[in-house]
């Protein structure tokens, strides 16, 4: 297999790994920390077969894996982790169709849509001072552009370092985490406003 083919399998595996609600959860949490399915489905509040068929599925798109199996009360425990963050690196982007980036594109603003409602409908988002949310309309040059996105990458992974930490307090100190959703954007307007659709 060409490495070509290979990045855009991979691409798709992610496209496909998030394509499901719960599936994308399983991701996240996995991503955080290794887990079993029973540990998953009782954070999620899902029955654990739920979990297990989606950590399977995981698995066979090569965004997780299996690393350790353990004996619990006469049962085996699948332990699982990410085995790689959903994104897509520039090189992949190049190779893209463009239909298939537009499709990662508006999969990725649709998860952002759903975790604004799902927080929204859960009446969380708004009801205390623990959220950021702004847009900021903002007219830069090339130069200024790259600038930007330099900064977004940076915030990125400085959130990734957060949520590291955060997994480690919970592991040594046994303080609570909870799901938040990061979501940084920026890119280039029509010049002129787009009719609606």
């Amino acid at each position: 297999m060409t490495k070509l083919i290979q990045r855009r399998t991979a691409t798709q595996n992610r496209l496909v790994a998030v394509s499901h609600p719960l599936r994308a959860e399983v991701l996240r949490i996995l991503v955080e920390r290794p887990a079993s399915p029973v540990e998953i489905a009782h954070e999620l509040d899902v029955p654990t077969p739920n979990i297990s068929h989606h950590a399977k599925r995981l698995v066979e798109l090569d965004c997780a894996e299996l690393v350790e199996e353990r004996k619990v009360q006469g049962a085996i425990q699948h332990i699982y982790r990410a085995t790689e963050r959903a994104l897509v690196s520039r090189d992949e982007w190049d190779q893209m169709h463009p239909r298939e980036a537009m499709g990662f594109v508006a999969e990725a603003m649709q998860m952002i849509l759903n975790d604004y409602l799902a927080s929204e409908k859960a009446e969380i988002v708004g009801k205390d001072a623990d959220f950021h949310l702004t847009r900021t309309p903002v007219s830069v040059d090339q130069q200024g552009l790259e600038e930007g996105l330099k900064i977004f990458e940076d915030a990125r992974l400085a959130m990734a370092e957060v949520e590291r930490r955060s997994a480690e307090r919970s592991c040594e100190y046994g303080s609570e985490t909870f799901p938040a959703s990061s979501a940084l954007g920026l890119f280039k307007m029509p010049r002129k406003p787009v009719s609606a659709r």
